[in-house]
């Protein structure tokens, strides 16, 4: 005894998919576009609630958002680099104010401000709405 199964309409799915799959690439990296500036947004805010200098706040480069192969990556924040004790850059004052220097006895100990943790605590929520809406619009295509 043999069993045959017929598929019709298959046709018309993979078009669909591929047609969805050349508008993927330009949501997916429009949604991170738009996710790393609410990370970027909450974490200013929340550096301002902490009563960190405005000039460090100000200095915060814009985010990146990388793309390759299958993987799309967005970086918010600042660059640490190489540490010198004597002239820290602004990611070494980032870590020291959020984190605090419980150890430090020399010039005084800094408080943890936590801003960090709370920025992405807020964000969080945000981003993963915008990753809804992202997902709903390339899977709106395939639909029927």
């Amino acid at each position: 005894m043999s069993i045959k199964l017929k598929i019709e309409g298959f046709e018309n799915i993979l078009h669909d998919i591929q047609k969805a799959s050349g508008s993927i690439n330009h949501a997916t990296r429009e949604c991170m576009n738009k996710s790393a500036e609410i990370m970027q947004n909450e974490f200013k805010a929340q550096m301002h609630a902490a009563n960190v200098d405005g000039g460090l706040i100000s200095a915060m480069p814009p985010p990146e958002v990388e793309a390759s192969a299958n993987r799309i990556t967005a970086r918010v924040g600042y660059k640490k680099g190489a540490y010198d004790p004597k002239n820290p850059s602004d990611g070494y004052k980032i870590v020291f104010l959020n984190y605090g220097t419980p150890h430090r006895t020399e010039h005084g100990k800094v408080r943890a401000r936590g801003f960090i943790q709370k920025a992405k605590k807020t964000a969080r929520r945000k981003i993963k709405a915008e990753q809804e809406k992202t997902l709903k619009e390339i899977l709106k295509g395939l639909q029927q």
